[in-house]
């Protein structure tokens, strides 16, 4: 497990790394990660500090589920500036180091970085502590939506979304965050 113990920074000076990768399916072993985006969020203010985006090369499309690639849209000419896995690790990596991995279903993309750092044999670069927040809408808002997808909990906080498009899933997913913690860090 990424972290434990291995940093001195206080829990609560960790930056958080709102996060969203679109893969080649579900399964870690033979699926890839195909898109990143992420924003890096100040833990005093919940401001975004940074963002990156990035297309990743594919390794084995061969592997991949038909649905999720026509999900994402793939299409390997829009994949020509596409970097490799490792260097999108490297990237998050200096990016946000010591961050918090937080997303909208997050547990995913947790799985799928570990198993893609222990492929190139790089260390972890986040804390062993996920922030969902899915898991959030459900705690203040179950009662009040048909549904506690993506697209339901946008379109009830008036947020826009083109889903499966990784930028625009993490900007509705922090701005849902935002919504869901306006009380205790009013802007």
């Amino acid at each position: 497990m990424p972290f434990f113990g291995g940093s001195k920074i206080k829990l609560l000076d960790r930056p958080l790394l709102f996060i969203d990768l679109e893969m080649s399916g579900l399964d870690v072993e033979s699926h890839e990660i195909l898109e990143v985006a992420a924003l890096l969020v100040n833990p005093d203010n919940f401001e975004i500090k940074s963002s990156y985006y990035s297309k990743i090369t594919p390794e084995h499309i061969y592997t991949a589920d038909p649905q999720a690639l026509e999900a994402i849209g793939y299409d390997p000419k829009n994949w020509h500036d596409a970097i490799s896995l490792r260097q999108m690790l490297i990237d998050l990596s200096a990016l946000a180091p010591n961050c918090i991995l937080a997303g909208w279903s997050v547990q995913n993309e947790w799985d799928f970085l570990i198993y893609a750092l222990k492929k190139e044999n790089l260390p972890y670069f986040f804390y062993n502590y996920l922030l969902e927040v899915s898991t959030l809408v459900y705690i203040k808002h179950r009662h009040q939506l048909p549904s506690l997808g993506m697209s339901a909990v946008s379109r009830h906080f008036e947020i826009y979304l083109d889903q499966h498009k990784p930028d625009s899933d993490i900007r509705a997913t922090y701005e849902i965050f935002k919504k869901l913690t306006a009380h205790q860090y009013p802007a």
